[in-house]
């Protein structure tokens, strides 16, 4: 299992929409090939920001990188395209490969 954790800070005034655009994403993701799982967690909360950790599993690496050639990577990006003025700071992306 290939695992791809994305970690964000963003404006508290923008909550709503940062959640809503991640969960119209995560619909159209669960029709990606190789696709497993997704989670969109909220963490500490500041008088600024509020952070967040996005998780997607995927049955492999490779099936995650084929997914960012395809067509539903594209369709999901033009729909729902990040608003980086709903970030405090630049997001973090991770990758990892399940061991056990």
């Amino acid at each position: 299992m290939f695992v791809v954790v994305d970690k964000f800070e963003i404006l508290n005034i923008y909550l709503f929409c940062f959640e809503r655009d991640w969960r119209l994403r995560s619909e159209k993701l669960r029709k990606a090939k190789g696709f497993i799982h997704f989670e969109l967690m909220r963490g500490k909360c500041s008088d600024i920001f509020t952070t967040y950790n996005c998780q997607t599993k995927w049955a492999s690496k490779e099936k995650f990188l084929e997914w960012l050639n395809s067509d539903n990577f594209f369709e999901i990006r033009e729909e729902t395209p990040s608003n980086f003025s709903f970030h405090y700071s630049i997001p973090v992306h991770e990758c990892y490969e399940q061991i056990i």
